[in-house]
């Protein structure tokens, strides 16, 4: 389970989609200072109706965790904490449990909880590539991007793992924190080719092109990430410079119009009124 991988960045964990995105909607702060993030994950449980008299502890403690998931994915943390509690009630062998508790307190910015609660998910359910990418989110945005990479690497390892996807986009941006860009445009191209048109992965691979000169493939990044509803500043700023770089005005005017239009307090906003790019 994660947290929102929201728009284009690598993102803090998002429930499910919750993401590398996502860095946006994400998402919590990426392992880059710009860019949208991919975050942790707080996946929804696909879990069959069941009748009261066959309700398990285990079952009742699987609910709770979901609300618990959907409370921290709209920021109330105090009522996630409340949901938990009670899971934990039920069932405290449930190893997701304790990957919210470690996303819920990671926000309200108590570390050694957090850290707490995500090892002893992984005690209880090594295998289980959510909790692992989720952990490895909180490392790479915690300055340990070496560890966060190997923590990626087993959650994808993981056949079984439905969103892969996520894990790819958090360790690319975790290798651009490393200064390893080779390493990411590789995460990043196969997280593309697992879910061609994921906004968090075009424009974190779209950033990364338009850094290393390749200005006409960052082009055609973000035509896919602008397939978004409701595109982030990051990435409109981006594709103002991009179409500055390649002197078509009138492209890069509609970006910045979005951009002053939808989010005219932000940094971004003020950096391409004044000139910035870079």
């Amino acid at each position: 389970m994660t947290r929102r991988a929201a728009s284009p960045a690598t993102t803090r964990p998002a429930t499910a989609a919750v993401l590398a995105l996502a860095c946006a909607a994400l998402l919590v702060a990426g392992c880059e200072s710009r860019g949208p993030v991919a975050s942790p994950q707080v996946q929804p449980q696909e879990l069959p109706p069941i009748k009261q008299q066959e309700a398990t502890p285990r079952y009742k403690a699987e609910l709770r965790t979901e609300l618990a998931a959907g409370y921290f994915d709209r920021g109330q943390y105090d009522v996630s904490l409340e949901e938990l509690a009670e899971a934990i009630k039920f069932d405290p062998t449930y190893a997701k449990i304790y990957s919210i508790y470690g996303l819920v307190y990671t926000e309200l910015g108590d570390d050694p909880k957090a850290e707490a609660n995500f090892r002893r998910g992984l005690e209880l359910a090594p295998g289980d590539s959510e909790i692992r990418q989720n952990w490895g989110w909180y490392l790479c945005t915690h300055g340990k991007p070496r560890e966060a990479i190997a923590e990626f690497e087993a959650a994808i390892a993981n056949p079984l793992y439905r969103t892969p996807e996520i894990a790819l986009i958090n360790a690319g941006k975790c290798s651009v924190q490393i200064g390893d860009t080779a390493a990411a445009d590789r995460y990043l191209r196969r997280a593309l080719t697992l879910k061609p048109g994921n906004p968090i992965a075009a424009y974190n691979l779209a950033l990364l092109s338009y850094r290393g000169g390749r200005t006409d493939e960052a082009r055609a990044l973000m035509r896919v990430v602008m397939v978004e509803n409701n595109p982030p500043p990051e990435a409109l700023h981006l594709g103002a410079c991009v179409e500055r770089r390649l002197g078509d005005r009138q492209s890069e005017q509609s970006y910045v119009m979005q951009l002053k239009n939808r989010y005219p307090n932000s940094a971004e906003a003020r950096a391409i009124a004044g000139g910035t790019c870079e």
